[in-house]
């Protein structure tokens, strides 16, 4: 049996729909088993490439039988990582999303009077994004219904660009904060800034008995230092260099509770904002777990919220990501035709109107 240009064209998509997919199970399977050290961008561009190949294939496929396996293996590659019946029940529902998208492309194709690649595509983009949406979240789940507390709380972690919205926003009540959102703030820095505002050293702080801004800020930072010092003659600093042991300090003190916040030791040079994504971990793990966290297996409840949350995510920003995939299948469109592995005609079809 002889094949068509078109028709060897689209069961080499298959072929490379399956090879992409697998792939980016293994990329998705892979961020998921190490979730602090995975790059979530390698899963984006795996997926994002099958969609590519997969809104090529569309307007390409000229076989129901074809259009069915491509729904097929978005989905049935993920069977090699994730074995279970909530995955394989979702799958299949995304699978007839992703095929309804396939059909409804290769309707509106037909329907057309003049050939648009664009157009057409856009058409079944919803019913794609969808399908890999339920797709990829089912498997999340799966993936997270029998995880510890510890292994869930971090997906909540905020990351970078929300600590610098934080600290924008707090900059609105204490411009030491609007300057932590620029740059790589550490602990260290975060800390002077607090005191930035502060008077002058030397200055003499009402109510503070005369004592000077070091000094006063010795007796914040250490208690029991300040209050021995409290009584002693002001003198006794002329002897140090006040400023620098008054830094010190006050960094020290500092440093000991932002670990008391996050559990671990802080040195001063970590990042502000790994810092604090750290102790909303640690307040979340005590908010969730009462206390007991490392005892405790979670209910399907957490994970199915997080799975919610990902398809709801998922879902929006893969409407964003799809024109720019349907775009690029376009150029492989143009390629075909211009290499001749495809052809436009032109053809007398019968047209509905309404009469004049």
């Amino acid at each position: 049996m002889k094949f068509t240009g078109r028709e060897t064209l689209g069961i080499f998509l298959i072929l490379v729909i399956g090879l992409l997919s697998l792939g980016a199970w293994q990329a998705f399977f892979t961020a998921m088993a190490m979730p602090g050290l995975a790059d979530i961008w390698q899963p984006i561009a795996w997926f994002s490439l099958v969609a590519v190949v997969f809104f090529f294939g569309a307007i390409t496929w000229s076989h129901m039988i074809l259009r069915v396996i491509g729904a097929a293996l978005i989905f049935s590659t993920g069977l090699l990582f994730i074995r279970s019946w909530e995955y394989t029940a979702a799958g299949i529902v995304a699978a007839l999303f992703i095929f309804w998208s396939s059909l409804s492309i290769a309707r509106e194709t037909k329907e057309r009077v003049r050939f648009r690649f664009f157009k057409s595509a856009r058409v079944g983009q919803f019913f794609f994004v969808l399908g890999l949406s339920l797709s990829i979240s089912s498997g999340y789940f799966v993936l997270l219904k029998n995880a510890s507390w510890e292994e869930l709380v971090p997906r909540f972690r905020i990351g970078e660009e929300m600590t610098g919205v934080i600290f924008k926003v707090a900059g609105t009540v204490n411009p030491s904060f609007a300057k932590l959102s620029e740059g790589d703030t550490t602990v260290d820095e975060f800390l002077l800034s607090l005191g930035q505002n502060k008077p002058e050293e030397g200055t003499v702080d009402e109510g503070t008995s005369g004592q000077t801004m070091n000094e006063q800020v010795i007796i914040n930072a250490l208690p029991e230092l300040g209050r021995y010092f409290k009584g002693k003659d002001t003198g006794l600093f002329s002897d140090v260099d006040q400023r620098k042991m008054a830094e010190q300090l006050f960094l020290e003190s500092g440093r000991e509770q932002v670990a008391t916040l996050v559990g671990r030791p802080v040195a001063g040079d970590e990042k502000i904002s790994d810092m604090l994504s750290l102790a909303v971990q640690n307040k979340l793990i005590a908010l969730l777990s009462g206390g007991k966290a490392t005892e405790r297996i979670p209910s399907s409840g957490v994970p199915f919220f997080l799975s919610l949350l990902l398809f709801l995510t998922l879902l929006s920003f893969a409407s964003i990501v799809a024109p720019l995939c349907i775009l690029g299948a376009e150029l492989f469109f143009l390629l075909a035709v211009w290499q001749k592995w495809l052809k436009i005609g032109i053809f007398s079809v019968e047209q509905e109107r309404l009469e004049e």
